[in-house]
């Protein structure tokens, strides 16, 4: 098609959209309310929901929204200090909106509070209250062992769990590769916390979901 037809093929294209974003934003329904725009648009973005603990909720769902831009939009209902079982008893909340995506970023606390197979048993539980409800897909979390010396032999356990459950139903992101290879050769813990990354640290993670996630688009 030669230059001049393509611009014009442009300039109707804007304009027939123009209408219809006027039309949409001036319809009114039987009750007298303006159909939101805003609304529409929502409708049609990419909903994230984080099921998680202090690790998303300290970094606002690892930046992820901002990351991730305008055709997303990440619920995070992480809650410090949250294992498994308290996921379980509390699972409905996450739910209030529908997904498309699931982030499960769990474990740290599971760690200090319960053995291996307790753990094991109660992420299986978890995974299949999830799955009762959403047909979204869901990604799975390898978690970083931290820079706590007595937690990282369990949470090692735990990820190795965690990625045999992997397959056609869900996705992993190995944060735990991601931190002990470190690439990146900055520290990514404060040296007055071994459990909660740096911004350095956080932002690593929010790369690895984005990377995974616009995979999948």
């Amino acid at each position: 098609m030669p230059v001049k037809y393509k611009i014009k093929f442009f300039f109707f294209w804007l304009l027939y959209n123009l209408l219809i974003f006027n039309n949409c934003y001036h319809e009114v329904d039987k009750n007298g309310k303006v159909v939101a725009l805003i609304y529409l648009l929502q409708s049609q973005k990419v909903h994230i929901n984080i099921i998680g603990d202090s690790l998303s909720q300290r970094s606002e769902g690892f930046y992820l929204q901002e990351k991730l831009g305008y055709g997303f939009q990440v619920n995070d209902y992480s809650v410090s200090g949250r294992t498994t079982r308290e996921w379980i008893a509390d699972i409905s909340r996450p739910f209030q909106i529908t997904p498309n995506i699931v982030i499960l970023e769990i474990g740290t606390n599971d760690a200090m509070s319960m053995d291996s197979l307790e753990f094991q048993n109660n992420y299986f539980k978890l995974l299949q209250e999830i799955a009762m409800r959403t047909s979204g897909k869901i990604f799975l979390t390898k978690i970083p062992l931290t820079d706590n010396i007595s937690l990282r032999t369990i949470i090692k356990e735990n990820n190795q769990y965690v990625g045999s459950i992997v397959g056609n139903s869900y996705y992993l992101v190995d944060l735990e590769a991601l931190f002990e290879e470190n690439p990146y050769k900055e520290r990514l813990y404060p040296v007055n916390d071994f459990v909660h990354p740096s911004d350095w640290g956080y932002d690593i993670i929010g790369e690895a979901y984005k990377k995974e996630i616009i995979g999948l688009q």
